[in-house]
C-alpha cells in the first residue's frame, strides 16, 4: 500500500514504542469512531494494526492488536460509508471508519492485510483503480461516462468523427469538386452588377448613348447560367453529401453496437438501457446531422470565404480593412461563449438520456406496474425526468437567444461600415458605385458563411457532445478481455475446479468468498441454498460472464481467462432463470444456439425438451412467433424451449439454473426424465427451487453467504440434519402450509 504522510507526532509514537518494527500500510480515513467528519490512521506494521487519532493531544492508539492475534478482517459496508473489522479471541472489534470515497483504499488494505496474514509479500501487488476523478479540472466524471466530457479534446472527437469518413475518400472528393464548381459560379453573380451599373447601363456622359447596351443579352445569359450552374452543382454536392453523413453515421452506429456486444457484463450493470439506446438512436442521429449538414456547410464555407476574401481585396484593400473590424470581434466572442454554452448542452443530453432511461424501464416493466396499480406513481416520475429536460432545454434557448442576437450585430455592423466608408469613397471618387455595389454582394456572400456557422454553433455543440458520449463507449475497454495467447482447448472432459474464488459484483462486498471445489468429468452437481446465498454467481464465475476478483476457475485445468471465448461459450450450455426469448418464431429461438443446424436437429431437440408436443399444437407451428420477450407462450411453454436451446447446443458442460422453475409437477417429471438422459456423459451444475428435484445428483453443495458450508448426496446430506436438512424442513413445511391454505 503506497504510503501517506503520517503527522509527525503519531510518527514520533511509533519510533518510540514500536523502535523495531517495520511500518507496512499507513492510510488515513474521513470519518472518525464518533460518526462524524476527521482524520484517523490505519497504521499497519510487521506485528500489529493500529489506529491513531489526529485530534487528540496525548498521541495514543485508539485502536491495537497484533497481527497474530487475527482470526478474521473483513470490510463492512454502511450507508454511505463502511468500517472495517477483525475478529480475535476476544471478540470481534470495530477498526476504523471511512466514507464510500475511500473504498477502494481500505479494500486494498484489507487484501493488503489478509496477504500479510498469510506471509505474502505486498510490495508488487496492484493497485486498485482510483475513483473516476478527472485529473486536470478535479471534478466527478459522471457515473455513466468514462472520460470526463468538460475536458475532453474536441479536436480529437472531430477527428474520430471523420476517421469513419475515410473509406469514403472517393466520394468526399467528388464532393469537394461539387463545392469548388458551386462556389465559383456562385462568385460570378456580384461581379455582373458592377459591370450592369458601371458598363453596360451606364451613358456616355459626352454621347448620352448607352455604347455597351448590346453586351446586355449576353451579360443576362452569364448571369443566367451562373445562377443554374450554381444551383446544379449545389445539388449534386447535397446528394454526394447525404450519401457521406448517412453511410459514416451507419458505420458509427454499427461500431458502438459491435462495442457492445463485445463489453463485459459489468458494464451494463452500471448502465441503463434506455440511456444506451439513447447513446446508439439518438447520439449518433445527432451526429448524421453533423455529417449531413455541418461538415458539407462548412467545407462549402471555407470555399466561399476564402474566393470572396480574394475578390474584397482586389476590390479595395482599404475597405476591406475597415470590414475584418467585426468579423474579429465575432470571432473572439465565439470563442469565449463556446465553453459557456457546452456545459448547457452537456446538462440537455444528460437530462434527455434519463428521460429515455425512464421511458424504456416503465415500457419493459408495464405488467408489473399494471399489477401493482402503479399508474400515477410512473406518471409522477416521468413528470419529474421530463420537467428537468424541459428546463435543460429553457436554459440551453435561453442563453443561446442572449448570444446569438450579439453575433448578428457584430456580423450586421460590417454592411454600415461598407456604406459609410464606401460611400466616402465614391464621393472622392477612390471607387465607382458599381463596385461598391458588388463589393456589397459581395460582403453578404462573405457574411452569409459567417451567418451559417454562428448558427450552426449550437449544432456543433450539440453534436460533439453526442459524438463525446458515442465515442466514449467505443473507446471503452471491456473488462473481461480474451488473453493475447489464448488457447483452444478443442474436446474437453469436463472437469471444473475453484481454486480460492472470491467475487464480488461490488469488488468490496463480496458473493463468493475463497471458493475451493472440484467437480469431476460427468458428475452431476446440485447447488442448493438460500436466495442471494451466491449459487448463480457461481454459474456467472464458470461462464465467465464475470471474471473472479481472486483466485481461478479451471476447466482441464487450464484457466477460464486463457481460453478463447468462442471455443469456451461452445463448450458450455446454459439454461438461465430468467428465461429470454427473441422475438421471432420458435424454431428461430431453439435454432440461436446453432444457426446452422438442420431443421430435423432443432425438431429433435425439442422433443428431447418435451417442447415438441405443445408446438406441434399451435397454429403455425414451429413458425409460432413468440412475441417480444416471449410474452405470448406461457412460462412453462418458454422454459421448455429455453431448455430445447441449451440441448441443440449439445454442450460437454451443462448449466441449468432454476430451469424447471417455471413450470407445473406434471411438466417438470417430464423434462426430469429428459434430462436423466441428457446429463448422461457430460457434467452437469443444476439449480433448483424445488430440493427434491436434486436426488438424482451424483452430490449437492450447500451455499451459504459465498462458501460451501456441506457436501455430500441427497441422503448423506438429510442424515446428517445439518443445513441441507434445515432447508428441506423448511420447504416442506411451506409446501404443507400452501396445500392447507389451498
Amino acid at each position: 500500500m503506497e504510503r501517506e504522510k503520517l503527522p509527525q507526532d503519531i510518527k514520533k509514537k511509533l519510533e518510540t514504542d514500536f523502535p523495531d518494527e517495520q511500518m507496512l500500510i499507513i492510510l488515513s480515513s474521513d470519518i472518525t469512531h464518533e460518526g462524524v467528519y476527521g482524520i484517523e490512521w490505519l497504521v499497519v506494521t510487521d506485528k500489529r494494526v493500529l489506529v491513531f487519532s489526529e485530534k487528540s493531544n496525548n498521541v495514543s492508539a485508539l485502536f491495537s492488536t497484533k497481527l497474530e492475534s487475527i482470526e478474521q478482517i473483513d470490510l463492512v459496508n454502511l450507508v454511505g460509508s463502511g468500517m472495517v473489522q477483525v475478529k480475535t479471541a476476544e471478540g470481534t472489534h470495530r477498526v476504523i471508519t471511512y466514507s464510500d470515497a475511500k473504498n477502494p483504499d481500505f479494500g486494498q488494505a484489507v487484501d493488503d492485510i489478509k496477504d500479510i496474514l498469510k506471509g505474502k509479500s505486498i510490495e508488487n501487488k496492484a493497485r486498485t483503480k482510483p475513483r473516476k476523478i478527472c485529473e486536470n479540472c478535479l471534478l466527478p466524471i459522471p457515473r455513466e461516462m468514462n472520460k470526463c466530457p468538460r475536458c475532453t479534446d474536441k479536436r480529437k472527437t472531430l477527428l474520430s468523427i471523420l476517421s469513419f469518413s475515410r473509406p469514403y475518400v472517393k466520394l468526399l472528393g467528388w464532393m469537394l469538386l461539387g463545392m469548388i464548381a458551386s462556389t465559383c459560379c456562385g462568385l460570378i453573380t456580384p461581379y455582373m452588377s458592377k459591370l450592369f451599373i458601371d458598363q453596360i447601363l451606364k451613358p456616355s456622359p459626352v454621347t448620352g448613348m448607352f455604347q455597351y447596351a448590346k453586351w446586355l443579352p449576353v451579360a443576362a445569359s452569364v448571369l443566367l447560367i451562373s445562377y443554374a450552374g450554381q444551383l446544379f452543382f449545389a445539388g449534386i454536392q447535397e446528394r454526394l453529401g447525404g450519401k457521406l453523413g448517412f453511410r459514416t453515421t451507419h458505420d458509427v452506429r454499427s461500431a458502438i453496437y459491435n462495442k457492445l456486444q463485445d463489453l463485459s457484463l459489468s458494464f451494463f450493470d452500471k448502465h441503463q438501457t434506455g440511456a444506451l439506446l439513447s447513446r446508439v438512436n439518438q447520439d449518433t442521429g445527432e451526429l448524421q446531422r453533423l455529417l449531413v449538414d455541418f461538415i458539407p456547410l462548412t467545407l462549402e464555407s471555407a470555399f466561399m470565404l476564402l474566393g470572396v476574401g480574394i475578390i474584397l481585396f482586389m476590390l479595395s484593400w482599404q475597405l476591406t480593412l475597415f470590414v475584418f473590424i467585426p468579423i474579429v470581434a465575432t470571432i473572439v466572442f465565439i470563442k469565449t461563449i463556446f465553453s459557456k454554452i457546452r456545459t448547457y448542452f452537456h446538462r440537455f443530453f444528460h437530462r434527455r438520456s434519463k428521460l429515455s432511461a425512464l421511458v424504456n424501464d416503465s415500457l419493459s416493466g408495464m405488467r408489473v406496474i399494471k399489477a401493482f396499480g402503479q399508474e400515477r406513481v410512473e406518471m409522477s416520475k416521468f413528470g419529474r425526468k421530463s420537467s428537468d429536460y424541459r428546463n435543460a432545454g429553457i436554459d440551453l434557448t435561453t442563453k443561446w437567444s442572449v448570444y446569438h442576437p450579439i453575433l448578428h450585430f457584430f456580423i450586421m455592423s460590417g454592411v454600415v461600415i461598407v456604406w459609410f466608408i464606401g460611400g466616402r469613397f465614391v464621393i472622392s471618387g477612390k471607387m465607382s458605385l458599381g463596385s461598391v455595389v458588388a463589393y456589397s454582394g459581395y460582403l453578404m456572400m462573405f457574411y452569409r458563411p459567417v451567418f451559417i456557422l454562428t448558427r450552426m454553433i449550437d449544432l456543433v455543440t450539440n453534436a460533439l457532445s453526442a459524438a463525446e458520449r458515442v465515442f466514449d463507449i467505443i473507446d471503452t475497454e471491456p473488462d473481461i478481455k480474451e488473453a493475447a495467447d489464448a488457447v483452444d482447448i478443442g474436446d474437453i472432459k469436463g472437469e471444473i475446479e475453484f481454486q480460492d474464488v472470491t467475487f464480488g459484483y461490488n469488488k468490496f462486498d463480496p458473493v463468493i468468498k475463497d471458493l475451493s471445489v472440484k467437480i469431476a468429468a460427468n458428475e452431476k452437481i446440485g447447488l442448493v441454498g438460500k436466495s442471494g446465498a451466491g449459487k448463480s454467481t457461481i454459474i456467472n464465475l464458470m461462464c465467465r460472464l464475470y471474471d473472479v476478483n481472486k483466485g481461478r476457475i479451471l476447466i482441464d485445468g487450464v484457466d477460464l481467462r486463457n481460453i478463447k471465448y468462442a471455443d469456451l461459450r461452445r463448450q458450455i450450455g446454459i439454461v438461465l432463470q430468467e428465461t429470454f426469448l427473441f422475438n421471432g418464431t420458435i424454431y428461430d429461438n431453439i435454432a440461436y444456439a446453432r444457426p446452422n443446424a438442420a431443421r430435423e436437429e432443432v425438431i429433435s431437440a425439442a422433443i428431447a425438451a418435451n417442447a415438441h408436443e405443445f408446438i406441434i399444437e399451435k397454429l403455425d407451428g414451429y413458425d409460432t412467433e413468440v412475441g417480444e420477450r416471449g410474452d405470448r407462450l406461457s412460462g412453462g411453454e418458454k422454459q421448455r424451449i429455453a431448455i430445447a436451446r441449451a440441448i441443440l447446443r449439445d454442450p460437454r458442460i451443462l448449466v441449468l439454473d432454476e430451469a424447471t422453475s417455471s413450470v407445473d409437477t406434471e411438466t417438470e417429471k417430464k423434462i426430469q426424465e429428459a434430462l436423466a438422459t441428457l446429463t448422461s456423459g457430460r457434467t452437469t451444475i443444476a439449480i433448483a427451487h424445488r430440493l427434491s428435484t436434486l436426488r438424482n445428483c451424483d452430490r449437492l453443495l450447500v451455499i451459504e453467504d459465498g462458501r460451501v458450508v456441506e457436501s455430500g448426496t441427497h441422503a448423506e446430506l438429510i442424515a446428517k440434519e445439518g443445513a441441507f436438512y434445515k432447508l428441506v424442513t423448511m420447504q416442506k413445511e411451506l409446501s404443507e402450509i400452501i396445500a392447507i391454505n389451498g
